[in-house]
């Protein structure tokens, strides 16, 4: 009896076809979750009351309540200018270029029960504040004399300093003037500090700067620690258009580049002969020449360096799309930005234009920052401002 071998089953092309899309997608899937797992968001927030990190001031915080002066963190103006309405509590704003002018002066108008300190303000933050102070230099922090008569930082003695040198009339500076006190008749006490390396973990305990530190925010009972990492928004009474944030002269040049280049059209409608390509001596991958320049920095500690050609980089970007010109000024390009993006002008100066990272990790998160305001001025419509630090972790 002879017996018929039955032939392989044929898989069907299409399911062949499903079943590899389906892994496709799942791996894009897996690639994605992996991703945003190891994006910036996982980052380390400086000043950050609960981070026992280095940059972090948990110390700071422990140091307080155990002296009866507990802090409370808070991440919106709102909330704290709730908590300051009894009045007894010193606020510390740990990003003041983070915050609107609204904001900064609802703050700065507290009553004279409420001491204010800024961490850092910079030259947009106080005009935003508009109480008469100005910055005048800006220093690496070294560990300074007070010279003074404010009884913190005598108390203190040498501490940590540097950063922001504050000027204006009616204030009491220490430590070189990157220390500044503004007292107002029946208003809140203003702070200026120009560096806040005295208050992290790191250097808490050097020196005298647990006591100066102490001594500033243990002025009354409670202790609100403002956080806001994230720009605010700027008020728009109504949404603008694309066309509403052109220059006026951009109709006018886009048609004389539509006729130019009808000209060209009709002039080079007929090419001569087919390009030649010419055999280069050497090829060289992009990406080795940014790795090899990358390790030169590092390996020089050239931190200045390379925060000003990130920051060169972020600036030949947003030019051609401000329209401003090669050589506009500072103010002028921080409006710009900031009508752009959304975010406050103080925000964008302090990516910009401010003192260049002290440590690797502040290079990343301005990197993270710079790239974060390309992307929010060059989109084509406004998105919701987003968290430089954040979304890399203000």
């Amino acid at each position: 009896m002879t017996t018929t071998a039955t032939p392989p089953a044929v898989r069907s092309p299409w399911r062949v076809r499903i079943v590899l899309g389906t892994a496709l997608v799942a791996l894009v899937a897996v690639a994605i979750i992996v991703l945003n797992s190891t994006g910036p968001s996982g980052q380390k927030v400086p000043l950050d009351p609960d981070g026992a990190y280095p940059e972090g001031t948990r110390a700071l915080a422990v140091l307080l309540g155990n002296h009866g002066h507990p802090l409370t963190e808070v991440d919106t103006t709102d909330e704290t200018l709730t908590g300051a309405s009894d009045g007894d509590v010193t606020i510390v704003v740990a990003y003041p270029y983070n915050l609107g002018k609204e904001s900064l002066r609802k703050l700065a108008d507290l009553p004279d029960t409420v001491r204010v300190v800024f961490l850092q303000p910079d030259t947009f933050t106080l005009d935003d504040l508009d109480v008469g102070v100005g910055v005048g230099t800006v220093s690496l922090t070294d560990t300074t004399e007070p010279n003074c008569g404010l009884p913190e930082a005598r108390s203190a003695g040498n501490a940590d300093a540097g950063g922001y040198h504050f000027t204006g009339d009616g204030l009491t500076t220490c430590y070189g003037g990157t220390l500044a006190v503004l007292d107002r008749p029946s208003k809140a006490e203003l702070v200026f500090v120009g560096a806040a390396d005295a208050l992290t973990n790191e250097h808490l305990a050097e020196h005298g700067n647990a006591a100066l530190s102490l001594g500033l925010l243990s002025a009354h009972r409670g202790v609100i620690w403002l956080q806001r990492v994230t720009p605010e928004a700027i008020a728009q009474d109504e949404p603008r258009s694309l066309t509403d944030l052109l220059p006026g002269w951009i109709p006018t040049t886009l048609w004389m580049l539509l006729a130019a280049g009808v000209l060209a059209a009709f002039w080079r409608g007929r090419r001569l002969s087919a390009p030649i390509a010419e055999p280069l001596p050497v090829v060289v991958r992009s990406t080795e020449t940014v790795e090899g320049r990358a390790r030169l920095y590092q390996r020089a500690k050239a931190r200045p360096e390379a925060a000003e050609a990130l920051r060169g980089a972020a600036l030949a970007r947003l030019l051609p799309v401000l329209g401003l010109g090669s050589h506009p000024e500072l103010r002028e390009v921080c409006d710009a930005v900031a009508d752009r993006s959304g975010w406050p002008a103080a925000t964008v100066g302090q990516h910009l234009y401010g003192p260049p990272p002290a440590d690797d990790h502040g290079l990343v998160v301005l990197a993270d920052a710079l790239d974060a305001l390309v992307s929010a001025v060059t989109s084509p419509t406004r998105t919701s401002v987003t968290n430089p630090d954040e979304g890399q972790q203000s």
